[in-house]
């Protein structure tokens, strides 16, 4: 199965003999560089907690040249240590792997061929390797629905487009298996057919925000969602009652939009509204107990602030507060 390994710069320490304080590190390793300069005193030990690089691998155990490369910058003299070694990453360990270097830097000085200096100062540095599972997001093909099969019954399901998932290792090679992370079918083993050319529907590039938080007016028959006001339509039959009431990450493409795809290729993605029943989110120009935003030109927006979206319970991507 593939993890992913991030390798972390998260600790120098200063020892030995005080050479000077404007410090920088020069890591290489796995292919990346990264650079870091701080101010830092002898005597004392920094926490950094910085990414060098993030892989994925299926190898039980990953091996890497690191290379290590300290500077001390001063006006005149700059005195340089380094070291090279190699680490070896546990891809089944699930705590924190700390690999340490000690670099020796001895101070130099020298005008018109005459040396001196006698100081050295030791720097320790930590490096920590974090194992993971990989994590895919459906990708947003256009209409927001990725058509997937789940695997208890070989029914057919839909995921909305920056669902979170994890893959799977099989041997199936036309299909790819994975483990549903959010939304109603959290949990569950799915599959998906590859792409036509073979490649993943799966992209990993995708960051949630924080949940989103909407408030609807009963009696202005409007909807306010990062500022911006929407007109809506309810159904008189049906009251909402005020409070609050969390936004669900959307079920399944529902038909009811499908009048509307000429205004917003999104609309027949819903929002269901609390935990259960059949009140939703979603545009149109009527309401059968639904708050139905009838802008339906605008829909894409509220689309795009919601879908990525995010509250932390696995099922919800923010809050809707009903007033007055």
């Amino acid at each position: 199965m593939s993890k992913s390994i991030q390798l972390k710069f998260v600790k120098v320490k200063y020892k030995g003999d005080s050479i000077g304080d404007d410090i920088r590190v020069e890591i290489e390793a796995l292919g990346k560089f990264l650079r870091f300069d701080k101010k830092i005193k002898s005597g004392t030990t920094i926490e950094i907690d910085q990414e060098i690089c993030r892989v994925e691998t299926n190898q039980k155990a990953l091996s890497a040249e690191v290379f290590i490369t300290i500077l001390e910058k001063d006006l005149l003299f700059n005195d340089i240590g380094s070291t090279k070694s190699s680490i070896k990453i546990d891809s089944n360990s699930t705590e924190p792997q700390k690999f340490t270097f000690e670099i020796k830097m001895k101070e130099t000085r020298s005008i018109i061929g005459k040396v001196w200096g006698k100081k050295i100062a030791i720097f320790e540095l930590t490096l920590e390797a974090v194992v993971s599972e990989v994590i895919r997001y459906v990708f947003d093909e256009g209409d927001g629905w990725l058509k997937i099969v789940l695997e208890n019954n070989k029914s057919i399901g839909w995921l909305p487009a920056y669902l979170k998932i994890k893959v799977e290792e099989h041997t199936n090679a036309k299909r790819e298996y994975f483990t549903i992370l959010e939304g109603p079918y959290r949990s569950k083993l799915a599959s998906v057919k590859f792409k036509p050319d073979g490649s993943s529907r799966f992209v990993s590039e995708i960051k949630h925000e924080p949940m989103a938080i909407a408030i609807y007016s009963i009696s202005k028959k409007t909807l306010i969602l990062k500022g911006k006001e929407y007109k809506t339509t309810d159904y008189e039959k049906v009251r909402w009652q005020k409070g609050l009431y969390d936004i669900e990450i959307p079920d399944y493409p529902h038909p009811g939009g499908r009048n509307y795809l000429n205004r917003s290729r999104q609309a027949m993605t819903w929002f269901r509204i609390g935990h259960g029943g059949d009140a939703y989110l979603h545009v149109g120009s009527f309401s059968l107990g639904c708050i139905t935003v009838t802008e339906t030109e605008r829909w894409t927006e509220i689309y795009q602030t919601l879908i990525k979206a995010r509250k932390g319970d696995f099922i919800s991507v923010g809050v809707l507060e009903v007033v007055d």
